[in-house]
This record gives C-alpha cells, sequence and structure tokens, in this order.
C-alpha cells in the first residue's frame, strides 16, 4: 500500500478505465423515513447499475412507526424494477453505526466487494452508483468515495462536497450552498467522506474495521474516515456522482450531547499520544470556550453529560482498547494525517462572530504550529 504523503494534496485523477459493475450492496437504515421513501425508491429505480449486481439492504431502525411498511409496499410496487432487496429487523433503534454494520456484515457474508451507504432522505442520480464505483476502481488505495451531495430542495447547490475535519475533532460539510456547476469534474482528496452518500470497498473495512457502534450517531463516519487515513487510504469525492440529500440542519438539544463526547472520543482515540499531550491546553482552553457558548445556546445539561461521560473509568477502558485497535493498523504518522486537516469551524452552529474574529484565527496559528512541532 502506498504511504499518503504530503504532497499528493488536492486534485487527483482517476485513469480511464472500463470495468464489468463489480458487486455492491446499498444500504439504508430507516429512522421516521416515512416522508423520505418515495424519493428515495424513486432514485433507486432509475439507477444506471446492472441489477444483477447490486442488491438493497434495508434496516429498520424506528420499529412500529411504519417506516418499514411503507419501504415493503414501494418495493412490492416495484418488483421487477429493482433488485434483490433485503429487510433487517434488529427491534430497536441501533443507531446509524450499528444499523449499517448490520448490513456491512452482511454484504461481507454475501462476498460483495463494495457497500454504498444511503441516507434514508436522499435519492440517487442515474449515473451516481456507476461513477463512484469507477473511481474506486480505479486505485486500490482508495478507502471511501462520497458523491457530490446536491440539495434536495435546490439541486444546483451543494450539500458536501466532501467533509472537513478540524483539528480538534470538529467535522462539518465543505462547499455547503456553493453552486454545483463550479465543482471540478476531477475526483479529488477529501478530509473524510458523508454517510449520507458513500462507498466503501470491504476489502478495506475487513482491515480498518467498521463504524465505532460506541458512536451510535453523529461523528461515526467521520472516526471512519479518520482511521482509514491513519491506515494509509485516500477518501475521495467523485464529482460525477450525485446524490440528492434532503438536508436540514437538526436544531435538537438532544444531538449536541452525541457530538460533544463523541468529538472527544474520536480526538483520544485517534491522535497518537505525544500529539494528544502537545494539544492538551488547547484542549482544555477549548472545553471551557464550549461549555460557555454551550450555556449562551442553551445546551449546557448535554455538554454536561458529555463531559461526565468521557471522564468514567469506564470510558477511558474504552477508549484504551479502542487506541490500541488504531495503533494496529497505524501506517501513516500524525504529521501527515493533520495535513489533511484544517484549523478552522465553519459550519452552521458556529457562524458567530466569537468564532470568525478570535476562535478561528487563534485556531489557524496553533494549527500552523503544530504542523511544525509534530514529527511522529
Amino acid at each position: 500500500m502506498n504511504n499518503l504523503d504530503a504532497e499528493n494534496q488536492g486534485a487527483w485523477h482517476a485513469p480511464l478505465q472500463t470495468y464489468n459493475f463489480p458487486l455492491v450492496d446499498v444500504i439504508v437504515v430507516l429512522w421516521h423515513s416515512r416522508p423520505y421513501l418515495s424519493d428515495l425508491f424513486d432514485g433507486l429505480e432509475r439507477l444506471d447499475y446492472s441489477r444483477e449486481n447490486w442488491a438493497l439492504h434495508i434496516v429498520d431502525n424506528s420499529p412500529g412507526d411504519g417506516s418499514l411498511a411503507e419501504a415493503r409496499r414501494l418495493a412490492t410496487e416495484r418488483v421487477g424494477r429493482l433488485p434483490e432487496i433485503f429487510f433487517h429487523e434488529p427491534g430497536s433503534n441501533t443507531g446509524f453505526a450499528g444499523g449499517n454494520n448490520l448490513a456491512i456484515r452482511k454484504a461481507m457474508e454475501r462476498n460483495r466487494e463494495y457497500v454504498y451507504l444511503l441516507n434514508h432522505d436522499a435519492a440517487f442520480e442515474p449515473a451516481a452508483l456507476k461513477e463512484a464505483v469507477a473511481v474506486a476502481e480505479a486505485d486500490k488505495n482508495i478507502g471511501s468515495v462520497q458523491s457530490l451531495l446536491v440539495l434536495m430542495q435546490s439541486p444546483e447547490e451543494v450539500n458536501s462536497r466532501g467533509n472537513a475535519i478540524q483539528f480538534l475533532g470538529f467535522g462539518y460539510c465543505a462547499g455547503y450552498h456553493e453552486k454545483r456547476e463550479s465543482i471540478p469534474l476531477e475526483s479529488s482528496r477529501i478530509a473524510y467522506a458523508s454517510g449520507a452518500g458513500v462507498l466503501y470497498p470491504l476489502r478495506v473495512l475487513r482491515e480498518v474495521g467498521l463504524f465505532d457502534e460506541t458512536l451510535f450517531a453523529y461523528h461515526e463516519d467521520l472516526d471512519l474516515g479518520w482511521r482509514l487515513l491513519i491506515a494509509g487510504y485516500r477518501n475521495l469525492l467523485a464529482p460525477k456522482s450525485v446524490v440528492r440529500h434532503k438536508y436540514e440542519f437538526s436544531r435538537s438539544i438532544s444531538k449536541w450531547y452525541w457530538m460533544e463526547r463523541n468529538r472527544l472520543v474520536v480526538v483520544y482515540k485517534n491522535y497518537r499520544l505525544p500529539t494528544i499531550i502537545l494539544l492538551l491546553p488547547i484542549l482544555i482552553a477549548t472545553e471551557f470556550a464550549i461549555l460557555a457558548f454551550a450555556i449562551s445556546g442553551g445546551w449546557w445539561k448535554e455538554k454536561l453529560r458529555a463531559m461526565v461521560w468521557f471522564f468514567r473509568p469506564s470510558s477511558w477502558i474504552y477508549i484504551v482498547r479502542a487506541r490500541q485497535k488504531v495503533s494496529r493498523s497505524r501506517k501513516i504518522p500524525d504529521s501527515i494525517v493533520l495535513s489533511n486537516f484544517t484549523p478552522f469551524i465553519a459550519y452552521q452552529e458556529f457562524e458567530k462572530d466569537i468564532v470568525k474574529r478570535f476562535a478561528n484565527p487563534f485556531w489557524a496559528l496553533t494549527y500552523r504550529l503544530l504542523l511544525m512541532m509534530v514529527k511522529w
């Protein structure tokens, strides 16, 4: 496997080649999904990919709300126009991580070559799967391929052209509200792929591992993307593979608990110990700053819950074990992994003057110093 290196940043060009429709399983996890399923199935039906070479897994993470019954009805209406469909009923909400892992394991048992994860509130454009597979097939050093996500309600606008990792563990959509026509058609490197529309080679997941089910929801795709970088794989955007996403930023208070808890987890499980020691003062200062932000935003209880969970002995036993798993697949030093990250926060939750005027410039300086100091 070729190592990542700093010179490989930016545009990456897949060589032109033909391929014979590798075996792909598409996975959709349902969660209060009834309003979105008609668009989802319309996109699945239009998919320009040999029906004999792909299958669909539907995982019911909200039993009893009618989502699974509606999915079965729509599938029955399209008999003969869709591939083989597998319905999975875990019996409870297993989270984004657990729901997808259930179906990924089934795909591994079926000896598929790839899995494609598609959000329940998204829809394929016809060439989406074929174009994503074409990029992945071009290089065995590719760990994930994200489709270009555009807004369902405004398809000329971008939802995500790849996701960014701020070096303290924040993740966000890059390119939000940019014009679709402005995105270059060449594949390009990204920090990590959004779980809303992403292709993973199963041989890579067998090496690196699946989603961390302790995370449950939020940051699980960031964590996997980070681990892929550590293992020496590239995460790419396939801009000719387009998925329409009915993106609505959640204003739920409860989500802050998962976002903050999981942000801390991925930082402390994926950086090497010397990097954590070097970052510790800025990490502590950032915690106080976020607590102040949480108080002003009315979600301070969720932030405190996240901090209490983080300092439990059982949580640190889990983090230590997770670090050991990461170390077994580590091929790339933090000095190179960090070069894939960004110093800035630029997403809706933090669109405040204090972040733009003070926090981002401070983090930018810290990040530059970090790049100079980290040699491991």
